[in-house]
């Protein structure tokens, strides 16, 4: 049996989350988010492009993927949709700890600004994906990126 966790994609996905665990613990421990203000807008694109990719990973395990007609514009709703919603959910949060304030000048702004980020990490995870993807013969009708049409996962 294949281990689904040790495809490439997976993997990348890890590599991208411990860049953004990064890019947090070190902004918020050295208040690089008021210094600067685009390291907000990096952590948006990284934390988005995460989101995208694991459920791009998501969608091709389960097989909602599978369509060849329909590949590239399920990848980007899955990769958009996906990224914009948990970038909302995100900002909500701040909103109910408090971590932001909603008085604030700007914070409608740049809220808009935050999950606009989220959506072009979203963005950046489709065209990594639809990148990864090796059609060996375009007339067969179901494909994976990451896995055979045996069923079983490329490396």
């Amino acid at each position: 049996m294949v281990n689904i966790f040790k495809q490439k994609p997976f993997l990348f996905s890890w590599l991208v989350l411990m860049l953004l665990i990064g890019l947090h613990s070190t902004g918020s421990y050295y208040s690089l988010y008021w210094r600067f203000f685009w390291f907000d807008i990096v952590v948006h694109i990284v934390s988005g492009l995460w989101v995208g990719l694991i459920f791009l990973w998501l969608a091709s395990v389960c097989g909602q993927i599978n369509s060849m007609r329909e590949y590239k514009v399920k990848s980007l709703l899955v990769a958009l949709i996906s990224a914009v919603l948990i970038g909302v959910v995100w900002e909500l949060l701040e909103n109910i700890t408090q971590i932001t304030f909603v008085k604030a000048s700007g914070y409608g702004f740049n809220t808009a600004l935050d999950i606009l980020n989220d959506g072009l990490g979203g963005i950046l995870a489709c065209i990594y994906f639809l990148r990864r993807k090796k059609v060996l013969d375009t007339s067969v009708e179901v494909i994976h990126p990451f896995y055979s049409q045996t069923g079983l996962i490329k490396v």
